[in-house]
């Protein structure tokens, strides 16, 4: 999975810098390691994706900017989704290789930067005061943006004052969920949902991978995926197969759409 979604990625930056796919972009992989509605879920598995496709990145001499969202809300309603919490600790501390004789020598603090999310993280061509030439950022990508439960502020404004602040770079979500919240005063519910909609569905997908499951069940047995495995590969529908004698399992190719297959063409396919 990491190879594919780095090389997606990577392919997705070079078609955008033809100007053949739009700038916005977002990778979703939902497999039970990093399904956050899952007990198998793992941070960590999240985190070297995200390294891996920074890497890549960095290797063509793109700088690349890891962004981890800030607490939300006010007073005694500040908080951060838990699924966030100590990410941006944990991304620092990680093994980058970038040390002095390592393999990716120099990578972190020039081509690999960390930042928060919203438009004062986004680092433009500049001179320092001290006369030193700053490069730009180059790309930017995203982990799990969301609102919160309980917060007025939605995280579509934040996030939607940085991509202008982006302007035509490529900026990556990686795992969104841009849907509104139940909030104190409603505010995620009513006023300018429509335009949370439209703007989060200005992202579009450059790789995606999502289990399916039985209907009605919880998150076992697997039946098969939902595929989409580069920015110009069509959407497929992949029905898991056992193989005979206990010898392992298969995802045998069953439905391909230009669009996200719709559950109810899935069942019908399936035969649910």
């Amino acid at each position: 999975f990491y190879e594919m979604a780095s090389k997606a990625t990577f392919d997705a930056v070079v078609l955008c810098s033809q100007g053949k796919i739009s700038n916005r972009m977002q990778l979703t992989l939902l497999f039970p390691e990093l399904n956050p509605s899952m007990d198998t879920y793992r941070i960590g598995t999240l985190l070297e994706l995200t390294r891996k496709i920074a890497i890549r990145l960095a290797e063509d001499n793109l700088r690349v900017r890891i962004c981890v969202q800030r607490p939300m809300g006010e007073g005694i309603f500040v908080g951060l989704p838990k699924m966030l919490g100590g990410v941006s600790v944990l991304l620092n501390r990680m093994d980058w290789q970038s040390g002095e004789g390592e393999e990716n020598e120099g990578m972190v603090g020039n081509y690999v930067n960390f930042g928060g999310i919203g438009k004062e993280d986004v680092v433009n061509a500049h001179v320092d005061e001290d006369g030193n030439e700053v490069p730009q950022d180059d790309v930017f990508l995203l982990i799990c943006p969301q609102s919160m439960v309980g917060v007025d502020s939605s995280i579509s404004g934040v996030l939607q004052e940085m991509a202008d602040a982006v302007g035509d770079r490529p900026i990556v979500l990686i795992n969104p969920d841009l849907v509104d919240r139940p909030s104190s005063g409603g505010q995620q519910s009513v006023r300018g949902r429509q335009q949370r909609i439209d703007f989060a569905n200005s992202f579009k997908p450059v790789f995606h991978f999502e289990n399916i499951y039985t209907p009605g069940t919880s998150y076992f047995p697997i039946l098969g995926s939902i595929t989409k495995l580069h920015p110009t590969e069509p959407w497929v529908g992949h029905q898991r197969k056992d193989r005979v004698d206990n010898g392992g399992e298969v995802y045998v190719p069953a439905v391909s759409t230009e669009e996200k297959p719709e559950s109810s063409m899935i069942a019908k396919t399936f035969r649910l």
